[in-house]
């Protein structure tokens, strides 16, 4: 028994070997803890930071917006929780699940988008990786931007076990690096007035709930990438763990950057963190900040190399293997280091609201996906059915599609964009509450058409 628990550790120290397919219970590991460690660590780094000033910059005062804050992380953690809560009982990538809910074919929608949104996260991160690390050591920014790609790319091919690691010890590491600008930031002083400055405005207030929770959202897409190891017996303590570590990184950190922002709403997070820490410590501090997008930022290059396997697997049959996967990764991290390289501040600006964009495709995916699993099928699913193109999902399930295609039309007059103002949103002062209509919409009526069961749906319910 020891010698096989020793021969599985050295297995799992080496390159991952699983790509899309099912994860068996033989090979399960690990402890629902480990969710704590990997989103509070996802988490810690200067975006999160700058996340927090969103309330500032809108114009509300520094306790109003920590108020936002908390509801936004607090409420928008609740859905990706309950998306890391499937790992365990299907022991499968969140996106390959997605077949259950718009058909073998239909699926190939979300995961071009989300495949987007991996490229897209990953490219920003990349180009504020390097120049980071170009401004501490300067020479070529071109040439940081590649390293800060062959860092998240090297993490990514070594897949599942090695990310769990690595966020563990950003977990411990970052916390260090933010108590310090904390405590820079107290000794500095913060005076009352600048917290105080602003006044409560119901659009502004809203606009910055949503765009806290729908940051907690967008992890929706990887949550069960991180989960799928662990015993099936696990989901509910998974769901917690998964809950509490992205709630306290992204409420402490986010509050970190509404106090900076509410001390300098005119400079960026970074230029002021330089200037609170000095000559010595200010170069150190923003090295560290930048360098802490790079673990964090090889779960997109991870992500993306599994949607690029799924999305592949649609169109051919194939036996995934760890060349495969080592080859999807490193196409996926070309892209990406190309779009950075082309990247301006301008295109930077771009991403942003692509980005942004894209986020509003994930609300009905996210409330169709999680209906599905825990309303309609209550977790009951037949593995084999999500590798089948003949199988019960059949190739295109109209009732997912119509859901998603009627939610996201639903949603456009709620919407506030920087290209784009929704009628209802210029009523509402400015506020975006496109998610809280598309949740609301897309899960009653996707439960309502999944009631009856689709051909073969009896079987597809039976457990796994």
């Amino acid at each position: 028994m020891e010698t096989d628990q020793l021969a599985a550790a050295a297995a799992r120290s080496a390159v991952e070997g699983h790509s899309y397919e099912y994860v068996p219970e033989s090979e399960r590991h690990g402890k629902p803890g480990s969710q704590f460690f990997i989103w509070f660590g996802a988490s810690a780094h200067v975006l999160t930071v700058v996340t927090g000033v969103i309330g500032i910059a809108a114009g509300l005062g520094f306790w109003w917006t920590l108020l936002a804050i908390v509801i936004g992380n607090a409420v928008g953690a609740i859905f990706m929780a309950f998306h890391s809560a499937q790992g365990p009982r299907l022991g499968l990538p969140q996106m390959i699940q997605s077949r259950a809910q718009f058909g073998f074919h239909g699926s190939l929608l979300v995961l071009v988008l989300v495949w987007g949104m991996y490229i897209g996260f990953a490219a920003f991160d990349v180009v504020i990786g390097g120049q980071g690390l170009s401004e501490v050591f300067h020479g070529s920014q071109t040439l940081w931007i590649i390293v800060s790609g062959a860092v998240m790319t090297v993490l990514a091919i070594y897949g599942y076990d090695w990310i769990h690691r690595s966020m563990k010890y950003q977990t411990w590491f970052y916390i260090g690096i933010f108590a310090i600008v904390t405590i820079v930031l107290i000794v500095h002083g913060v005076p009352a007035s600048a917290l105080n400055h602003g006044v409560f405005k119901g659009g502004p207030f809203l606009l910055t709930v949503s765009a806290i929770a729908v940051f907690q959202i967008s992890y929706a897409p990887y949550v069960s990438d991180y989960s799928r190891y662990l015993p099936a017996s696990s989901a509910n303590r998974t769901f917690w763990s998964t809950y509490w570590g992205t709630v306290l990184s992204c409420v402490s950190l986010m509050a970190l950057g509404a106090a900076i922002g509410a001390l300098a709403p005119t400079v960026s997070t970074l230029a002021e963190i330089k200037v609170l820490g000095g000559s010595g410590w200010g170069d150190v501090l923003v090295f560290l900040l930048a360098f802490g997008l790079l673990p964090p930022s090889a779960m997109n290059i991870y992500g993306g190399a599994l949607t690029t396997l799924t999305i592949g697997a649609n169109v051919r049959n194939f036996r995934s293997t760890v060349r495969l996967r080592i080859a999807a990764s490193l196409f996926v991290a070309l892209v990406t280091v190309l779009f950075g390289l082309l990247a301006s501040s301008n295109v930077l600006n771009s991403f942003e609201n692509y980005l942004g964009w894209l986020l509003y495709f994930l609300i009905p995916w996210t409330a169709i996906n999680l209906t599905d699993f825990y309303l309609v099928r209550r977790g009951h699913y037949r593995t084999e059915d999500f590798f089948n193109p003949n199988g019960p999902f059949g190739m295109f399930n109209w009732r997912g599609l119509l859901v998603y295609v009627v939610t996201f039309g639903i949603e456009v007059p709620f919407m506030n964009t920087a290209v784009f103002q929704g009628p209802i949103s210029k009523q509402l002062g400015g506020a975006d509450i496109a998610w809280i209509v598309g949740l609301c919409v897309s899960v009653p009526l996707y439960y309502v058409l999944a009631r009856r069961p689709a051909r073969g749906a009896d079987a597809a319910g039976a457990p796994a």
